[in-house]
């Protein structure tokens, strides 16, 4: 029995906890390890930073350890005994590093496939025995369909960051996965920050025969540190000199910039490289390249940029304790994900400011986040007036620089791959649009 907590976990962890300097074991984990341990299957609300990732690792890693010890080690190629799902490639990162450390320990074999990855890789993953896999749900399924990954070992299976596995554009996966699940051998854990009442629905639909152990986090409703709000009624053609007057005279610490389209994060991006070089800043958004993603995280994550200029890839999965605003260029299109832009600041207490730039076509996504809002314990967050929007302080104002006139009134964009090609460095030494002329119309005699 560790110090760490008073659950029979595999004595080997001892290193693990001594290394990271682990000597109490948090309120979700005190919760989790011993449900898990004794084989149920869970649903556990827990905001990002409460430990959750431990708190389903460690006995994972125990039981497959001590199943090992008994004579019982995987030896059939690409067929885990434990599979964790995640939404997005840098959540999966994150949770991979976790298992590495752990598995050090206890000498177990963990693999990671994720969007991006090599056919080499893929390969390498379907001609491996190992124990533990972290995946992306597209991989997971393209792995299924082409047979490079065999779940009929399966002993363990956890979604992490449930509610955005659950969205639209993760079901049709998750549905083709959860076809290859037997229910009745394999332990379920869901691991989410929200539980909407259609993803509790869709499971207990999906998994009749399971008792669930429900599990919500004394974080998740403990009274949170008031996340300060300001909106500012801004015209969409005045978003990006507001951005920039913020920047320059009001904003404080470090923050995330969060727009809804890769390509006006770019076009942010670009404008504030011309107008303020000085600025440390990284751009994040999935059509950049893995290695370009990485380095931008690596980079704010590690106080070598002060912004982060991002889509909703900087939402999930990205724990940053000394953030101090969230500025919202555009409002995110559901309520869920305005809550989760929200949720990266006020972390352990400490003050959190989040910025919203509201137009006037917002008014109908603003009822909506109010909803998400009301139905929520966890984040201590005003609503987004729906009738009088409160201004920000007097430094921001409505101000529309003068640009040259164009025909058409903007340069074209680009579209498809020649936008995807497009780099950091790139978009930094791009120079100003240059102007059509307008030719006017050649009249015919």
């Amino acid at each position: 029995m560790s110090s760490f907590i008073s659950a029979d976990l595999h004595p080997g962890l001892s290193a693990y906890y001594e290394e990271h300097g682990l000597k109490t074991a948090t309120a979700v984990q005190k919760r989790v390890i011993p449900e898990l341990l004794s084989r149920k299957s869970i649903i556990v609300l827990s905001e990002t930073g409460s430990g959750k990732t431990l708190a389903y690792a460690l006995p994972i890693v125990s039981k497959l350890k001590e199943q090992e010890e008994r004579g019982s080690a995987s030896t059939q190629k690409g067929a885990p005994k434990a599979l964790i799902v995640a939404p997005t490639r840098e959540l999966a990162a994150q949770i991979y590093s976790v298992f590495k450390g752990i598995s050090y320990h206890l000498k177990l074999r963990v693999r990671d496939i994720t969007g991006g990855d090599t056919n080499a890789k893929m390969k390498s993953v379907s001609n491996s025995s190992y124990e533990i896999l972290i995946a992306t749900p597209s991989r997971v399924k393209s792995a299924l369909q082409k047979k490079e990954l065999n779940l009929g070992q399966l002993q363990f299976v956890v979604f992490d960051e449930a509610d955005q596995l659950f969205d639209m554009g993760f079901k049709r996966d998750l549905d083709f996965m959860i076809d290859y699940l037997d229910s009745s051998v394999v332990q379920l854990g869901f691991i989410t920050a929200t539980l909407p009442t259609e993803v509790e629905s869709y499971i207990v639909e999906k998994f009749p025969t399971v008792k669930f152990a429900r599990i919500a986090s004394d974080a998740s409703h403990a009274p949170q540190t008031r996340i300060e709000t300001y909106n500012v009624k801004v015209a969409p053609a005045e978003k990006d000199m507001v951005v920039r007057m913020f920047l320059e005279k009001q904003a404080q610490g470090r923050g995330i910039i969060f727009t809804n389209q890769k390509n006006q994060a770019e076009d942010l991006f670009k404008y504030l490289s011309e107008k303020m070089p000085k600025l440390k800043m990284k751009l994040l958004h999935g059509d950049l390249e893995i290695k370009e993603r990485e380095s931008a995280i690596k980079a704010f994550v590690e106080k070598k940029a002060q912004v982060l200029v991002a889509t909703d890839i900087a939402a999930r999965g990205i724990d940053i304790q000394d953030l101090v605003w969230v500025l919202n260029y555009g409002l995110p299109k559901t309520g869920i994900y305005y809550l989760h832009r929200c949720g990266r600041v006020a972390r352990g207490g400490k003050k959190g400011i989040v910025y919203n730039l509201v137009a006037n076509h917002d008014a109908k996504m603003i009822a909506q986040i109010n909803e998400a809002i009301a139905n929520q314990a966890h984040l201590n967050l005003d609503v987004i007036p729906e009738a009088k929007l409160k201004e920000e302080k007097k430094v921001i104002k409505k101000v529309v620089e003068k640009t040259p006139a164009t025909f058409r009134g903007h340069a074209p964009r680009l579209r498809g791959e020649a936008r995807r090609q497009k780099t950091e460095k790139e978009i930094r030494n791009e120079g100003p649009l240059k102007p059509k002329r307008n030719r006017g119309i050649k009249r015919r005699r």
